[in-house]
């Protein structure tokens, strides 16, 4: 296969200064770089008439997101929190160690928690606690606490037997 990497992922916002003060002060993203472009060759790649576009890639681990503001011709759409099942990007998961005060942090630097999503698993091989929260521009964002780690995820003998016996 002749795929050298996956870049990363694009979140439109409305206000690059407000989405900032999210993702790079409430989760810790680190802005890699900004850029602004303009002309034919742009308008082409992103589908739209006329184009002045001012973005910045920011990293948090290993997840690299695009932050595109649309000047011109502006964004589209409403900054409501879209259902989970809509076909598309559902949500950006962000593992933590307290649950709690990181939503305290989401909180402060402009996003929203949807407290109707908490939830606490406690089964005797998999604990773990769940909350979604969204950015400004209404990304989901699900904050999830396990005492494992990530490493629930891998493909591992005693990971997949946790997951397995616990549902």
């Amino acid at each position: 296969m002749s795929i050298n990497a996956i870049g990363h992922v694009g979140i439109c916002v409305s206000d690059m200064e407000t989405a900032l003060r999210f993702w790079r002060d409430g989760l810790g993203f680190e802005v890699l770089t900004e850029r602004r472009f303009r002309g034919s060759s742009w308008k082409r790649i992103l589908e739209v008439g006329e184009l002045e576009l001012h973005t910045r890639i920011i990293r948090r681990d290993h997840l690299m997101l695009e932050l595109l503001q649309f000047e011109q011709p502006g964004h589209v759409g409403t900054a409501e929190r879209s259902p989970m099942n809509r076909l598309g990007l559902t949500h950006i998961a962000v593992w933590v160690s307290d649950i709690d005060a990181v939503a305290r942090r989401v909180v402060e630097h402009g996003g929203t928690l949807v407290e109707e999503t908490r939830t606490v698993f406690d089964h005797p091989k998999l604990k773990g606690k769940w909350l979604i929260c969204c950015d400004p521009n209404g990304v989901r964002v699900e904050l999830v606490e396990y005492p494992e780690g990530e490493k629930i995820l891998e493909r591992q003998p005693e990971a997949e037997d946790l997951l397995r016996k616990a549902w």
